[in-house]
């Protein structure tokens, strides 16, 4: 039990290191929607719509994460260990006859050292991943179904299966009255133009 211990704490960092990648690739698939004109990504596609990544993490990365945690997990099962010595007595016979065993666990230095560097290569992906900068224009939504639905708020039918760019479809300006009418930023098929800073927009 003790010697698998680890093997459930890397469980748990594996999938809190999935989530943190998750939301930081969606953020930046959905950010990129405002420089760019491509189809929605849904878990059931239709017409030019795309399917959506296993595990919402882009292949070229999810690959790579998942080899890693395999090593990762097989040098720590190398690291430690179980360890079961049989104790043994030479009869008059001269034939050798169990005495006692012995449970405990063993350990291998070079296993450890191997399973810390791969532990610090993970942790130092994971923060040059994150000095990454989305691209500007569309506010930071990552996975929050609030502000993703807000976005789709649109009144061209049948948009959602073309390809879609993120944008002001219309500007905030001042009526007659001098009041400031609320712009719209939504997805749409049609051109768009980037928000202007200092505007009001739904």
């Amino acid at each position: 039990l003790l010697a698998n211990t680890p093997q459930v704490l890397l469980s748990y960092l594996y999938l809190a290191f999935n989530a943190l990648y998750t939301n930081m690739f969606v953020a930046n698939e959905l950010s990129a929607y405002a420089h760019e004109r491509k189809p929605l990504r849904v878990t059931s596609p239709v017409g030019l719509q795309r399917s959506t990544y296993w595990l919402n993490v882009p292949y070229r990365y999810a690959i790579p994460l998942t080899m890693i945690s395999a090593v990762f997990h097989w040098l720590t099962a190398q690291s430690l260990f179980m360890v079961r010595i049989t104790i043994t007595n030479t009869d008059k016979q001269g034939k050798r006859v169990p005495a006692g065993q012995i449970s405990t666990c063993g350990y291998s230095p070079v296993a450890l050292i191997l399973t810390i560097v791969v532990a610090s290569l993970i942790a130092v992906y994971g923060v040059a991943i994150g000095y990454r900068r989305y691209p500007a224009g569309m506010p930071l939504a990552s996975s929050c179904s609030a502000a993703i639905s807000a976005a789709c708020h649109t009144n061209e039918p049948g948009a959602s299966l073309l390809p879609v760019q993120w944008g002001a479809v219309t500007h905030g300006e001042r009526d007659e009255n001098g009041e400031e009418l609320v712009g719209h930023c939504s997805f749409s098929r049609l051109p768009v133009e980037l928000p202007i800073p200092g505007r009001l927009y739904a």
